[in-house]
């Protein structure tokens, strides 16, 4: 069992490493980069290694489950961690000024042009939404995707506008 384990921990560090020295030569510039290229190092990749690296009385897939578990929360965290977030600003304000400060004078300069700019370029880029002269509409996809979640959230008892 601590082999599983261990083996599972080495796969998921030399995944995190491969990760690390791409990222330094070549960072992808957007989510639609960044994504599949996370994937792949985490899927395919850390696959052929746990191949080559795991003994042969260990259970590969049991090895391949533990890994993926870790490469799945990274992959998740990776993106919490690289987004621009108005609370990770906020928190990375009020580090900068540790006797606090006025809530008036918590002000985020420049975020809200800035997330609304970006995630309408976002959602333009995944083809989910359409410019047509100054207005945004959805576009087939995104519609799509909308009736998906609003379905998935109706189908577990939430109603619109509520979070959970």
């Amino acid at each position: 069992m601590c082999d599983l384990i261990i083996e599972g921990l080495a796969l998921f560090i030399v995944s995190l490493a491969i990760h690390v020295m791409v990222w330094r030569i070549r960072p992808p510039e957007s989510y639609r980069g960044w994504l599949p290229a996370l994937i792949i190092i985490f899927g395919p990749v850390a696959g052929g290694i746990a191949w080559l690296m795991v003994p042969a009385g260990l259970p590969l897939a049991a090895v391949l489950l533990l890994h993926g578990s870790l490469a799945a929360v990274y992959t998740i965290g990776y993106t919490l961690v690289t987004a621009v977030s108005p609370s990770l600003q906020m928190l990375k304000l009020l580090d900068r000024a540790p006797a606090g400060l006025p809530i008036a004078a918590v002000r985020l300069p420049g975020l809200e042009g800035a997330l609304t700019t970006d995630r309408l370029a976002n959602l333009a880029g995944a083809g989910l939404i359409r410019q047509i002269g100054a207005q945004v509409c959805l576009a087939d996809r995104g519609v799509q995707l909308t009736r998906l979640v609003l379905l998935y959230r109706h189908a577990i008892g939430l109603r619109d506008g509520e979070g959970g």
